[in-house]
């Protein structure tokens, strides 16, 4: 069983992107047309239960797509490469990194759960898990997650792509994986450089959350901020956040 996944050019450089809980690989698309065909090598891969891998069942776990992801780099002949991964995606990269360490060469994590997880109180969780059927809720999710500063044209238009984009057994699943996982003891001798990037407008993974996870819990860590984002960087600030891509890669 290999992931389903999207690949864009052909050069030498390879990059597999991974995208968190409320979207399929498509949350990157605003990158695509960036992206030079002829330097990278750049595969967008969907989880179990999302987007190109939406008639994939599995136990949603951490571990299980960090395994996966894995076996898709083997079935595309890479023995290393950069992962760039989106919310739920910075959580993965790092379990990669943790299973199959010689395989990630450094690693971009945007607006990312940390290795600790993010555990959620009873009121909060129940909230995060009404959004699974209430769209009312799905749009006020987005509205805390970018800051509470857009129309609700847009948040209608995020919603309606996390209902494109996953079924109701996978977002459950997912929810229960990043706020109950706690592998960052695992990652403390983490070789690969990490950079964080984060969004000064993200209520929930802001930089003081990144400050007090990532940047204590990775030895080879750093964390550039977006000042005009909150966690959609890929849809708020595409171009601000695909020059920092770009010069992490020349680096």
């Amino acid at each position: 069983m290999i992931l389903g996944y999207h690949t864009i050019g052909h050069g030498p450089e390879k990059i597999l992107f991974l995208h968190g809980w409320l979207s399929d690989h498509l949350v990157f698309e605003p990158l695509f047309p960036l992206l030079d065909e002829g330097r990278y090598s750049a595969v967008f891969a969907d989880y179990r239960g999302y987007g190109l891998s939406s008639d994939l069942g599995g136990k949603y776990t951490i571990e299980e797509i960090a395994t996966d992801v894995i076996e898709l780099a083997g079935e595309l002949g890479w023995e290393n490469c950069h992962i760039i991964g989106h919310s739920m995606g910075g959580m993965v990269l790092q379990k990669v990194a943790v299973l199959e360490p010689r395989l990630v060469s450094s690693a971009i994590a945007i607006t990312p759960v940390p290795a600790s997880g993010l555990p959620l109180d009873a009121d909060m969780s129940a909230f995060f898990r009404s959004a699974a059927d209430d769209d009312n809720a799905l749009q006020g999710l987005f509205n805390v997650l970018t800051g509470e500063r857009y129309a609700k044209e847009f948040l209608a238009y995020m919603a309606k792509r996390t209902r494109q984009a996953t079924n109701r057994e996978a977002f459950l699943g997912y929810m229960d994986a990043w706020t109950t996982t706690d592998f960052s003891a695992e990652v403390a001798d983490m070789a690969a450089k990490v950079l964080v990037v984060a969004g000064r407008h993200d209520l929930a993974v802001g930089p003081d959350v990144i400050t007090s996870t990532y940047l204590q819990q990775l030895p080879n860590v750093e964390m550039e901020i977006i000042e005009g984002a909150g966690h959609y960087p890929t849809q708020e600030t595409p171009v601000e956040l695909f020059t920092i891509i770009d010069k992490h890669m020349a680096s």
